[in-house]
């Protein structure tokens, strides 16, 4: 039945009346709604696609904190090379697009790679299991979302590496 919003447990309990009171021998065990026999049939099913967001979450997390870790040592293996760039007329800007182009060049060969995969994959799902194809948005949604990071990953190296003063490339 079809009631207005807020009146389904009454419409219910009455329903529960009229039923006992055409058969007072009729047994009913579970009294619910649509709304909560549905709630309870997709529980499993939300808290997979929850769990599943979760590690996503926690793998772009610990994919971001890699670019950190990784810039951050080419920084420190680079510092006298910086220095001399910037004793050499470069500016910070410079040196900041340098590390940014250098990551995205990076990103974008693993999400080229990446693509290439997951497409194959959902080819080999199709063809052994019948998996429905992958819409075509997520994998440029993907990328972007990738390349997104790694560029928001490199910054905070990449700012320090244009803090570095030109005097570096004069030390030992």
């Amino acid at each position: 039945m079809r009631v207005k919003p807020g009146e389904a447990d009454r419409v219910l309990a009455a329903a529960v009346a009229t039923l006992r009171k055409l058969d007072p021998r009729r047994v009913i065990t579970e009294k619910q709604t649509y709304r909560q026999i549905r709630d309870e049939f997709f529980a499993s099913d939300r808290a997979m696609a929850v769990l599943l967001v979760g590690v996503c979450v926690a793998l772009l997390i610990v994919t971001a904190l890699g670019i950190v870790g990784l810039a951050s040592f080419w920084v420190g293996q680079r510092r006298r090379q910086i220095g001399v760039r910037r004793a050499l007329g470069a500016r910070r800007v410079d040196v900041l697009r340098y590390f940014q182009t250098e990551n995205f060049l990076l990103t974008s060969i693993g999400i080229g790679i990446g693509m290439v995969m997951a497409y194959g994959i959902n080819l080999l799902l199709m063809w052994q299991y019948e998996a429905p194809r992958l819409p075509a948005a997520y994998l440029p949604a993907g990328a972007v979302v990738l390349w997104l990071l790694g560029q928001v990953a490199v910054l905070a190296p990449a700012l320090r590496a244009a803090a570095v003063p030109p005097v570096v490339a004069t030390r030992g």
